[in-house]
């Protein structure tokens, strides 16, 4: 990042021991209906480092959550997780962000289900200029980020956040 990088394109990474948000999990396998960088339906980059930790950050547009992944790879294959807390005292921040890591497909959903096209959760989820600027593009990439956030709502609504959440999924 150069010093010209506005910023709102400007990639923060934090480590869980610096954020309490970041969610720290672990890879325990293999799993076609886990975790799928791939299907995740947002924005999405990996950031490894020295250590065998990847950080990883997800936005849909509005929101950025961090996830400290360790034991593996999100970039290959869907992936299951382990979700690791720190002690009861430092719970509250990282749970926050499993909540919006469920979210993330959710607010698309609703927004479907109430009408809406998919141009408009994408206008609402990644603004009205950006949407007139690549929505008929060359690339369908934003009407695929959109498929993919309401694939995943539809799948945490129907139960996948019960995977999530024992490390499943």
């Amino acid at each position: 990042m150069t010093a010209a990088t506005p910023a709102w394109d400007a990639r923060l990474f934090f480590d869980s021991a610096t954020d309490p948000s970041v969610l720290a999990c672990d890879i325990v396998g293999d799993d076609p209906e886990g975790f799928d960088l791939a299907r995740v339906g947002c924005f999405s980059a990996v950031l490894r480092g020295d250590d065998p930790v990847e950080h990883v950050l997800l936005s849909d547009g509005l929101h950025r959550l961090r996830l400290d992944v360790r034991g593996g790879t999100v970039t290959h294959a869907p992936v299951c997780f382990r979700f690791v807390f720190d002690g009861l005292r430092k719970i509250d921040a990282p749970l926050l962000t499993l909540q919006r890591l469920v979210a993330v497909g959710r607010r698309a959903l609703d927004a479907r289900e109430a009408g809406a096209s998919q141009r408009d959760v994408a206008e609402t989820l990644f603004g009205a200029d950006r949407v007139r600027a690549d929505w008929a593009g060359s690339s369908d990439y934003l009407r695929s980020q959109v498929r993919r956030m309401l694939a995943f709502g539809t799948r945490m609504r129907s139960g996948g956040w019960r995977a999530l959440l024992a490390g499943t999924g």
